[in-house]
């Protein structure tokens, strides 16, 4: 599980989370409650993934972001599970 950051085109957070399950062209996230995803919507996620390790940073972390599209949402919970099709890599924001 891996944090996400979902943005609109802005760069405006809307949402927080993690990954729940990923593969090659799609990410399934948890996210709090406080959106309300629209299928069809097309928003721009920014996950934490490992990086290459160096003996000063052995957790050392990298972002990644894509623009993505809302396929598929599900409550769960207190939570939001989002389904985003990853469409195009793009620039992460600096950190």
């Amino acid at each position: 599980m891996h944090p996400a950051t979902i943005m609109d085109e802005d760069g405006c957070v809307i949402s927080k989370g993690r990954t729940s399950d990923t593969s090659e062209c799609g990410v399934f996230l948890i996210v709090d409650n406080n959106w309300e995803p629209v299928v069809d919507s097309e928003v721009v996620l920014e996950l934490r993934i490992p990086g290459t390790p160096t003996p000063r940073k052995p957790d050392k972390l990298r972002t990644v972001a894509y623009h993505a599209r809302v396929v598929r949402t599900s409550n769960i919970g207190s939570m939001i599970g989002v389904g985003l099709e990853l469409l195009t890599k793009v620039k992460a924001r600096r950190r």
